[in-house]
């Protein structure tokens, strides 16, 4: 499994500096993506990056091998059209925005140590970048999965679903 925030060519104060989000084409490395989705889908092994979360930095890359069934997770799977037609088959999660927001609260506070006035802000930060980069990818994708609210979601400091 390959995530596609490994392929940011911007830190975080890389796009603070620049004033973007994550979720904007200029923060990627879709060519360097192509190159390695395309080696892998070969039989050739890369030295793919990894961001680091935690840090914000990019880290020291770390050798991948093909393998036999490549998934690639992430926010730009289908943005740029080489790496959309590498794919043999594209599923969108359409997350509704309050399992998106307690899932991050989760995450972010648990993991990154965000508190969530942060994740608050950056939520309302990313959401223009998700409508216009994101969200549209769904039009190509071979099949959407939808995961939606039954019932409430408790989204509180601590607390998952």
């Amino acid at each position: 499994m390959i995530c596609l925030d490994d392929y940011h060519c911007l830190d975080r104060n890389g796009r603070k500096v620049k004033g973007v989000t994550a979720l904007a084409p200029e923060a990627q490395n879709f060519d360097l993506m192509y190159n390695q989705v395309k080696a892998l889908k070969e039989g050739k092994s890369v030295d793919k990056p990894i961001y680091n979360h935690v840090s914000g930095l990019i880290d020291a890359p770390e050798k991948i091998e093909s393998p036999p069934i490549l998934v690639i997770e992430g926010l730009h799977p289908f943005y740029d059209k080489r790496v959309a037609e590498l794919l043999d088959f594209k599923i969108y999660l359409d997350i509704s925005d309050d399992i998106k927001f307690a899932w991050k609260i989760q995450r972010d506070m648990a993991e990154r140590g965000h508190s969530l006035e942060s994740i608050k802000s950056s939520i309302a930060a990313r959401k223009p970048d998700f409508d216009a980069y994101i969200d549209p990818q769904k039009k190509d994708a071979d099949m959407i999965i939808q995961v939606r609210v039954i019932g409430r979601v408790r989204a509180e400091a601590g607390c998952g679903l």
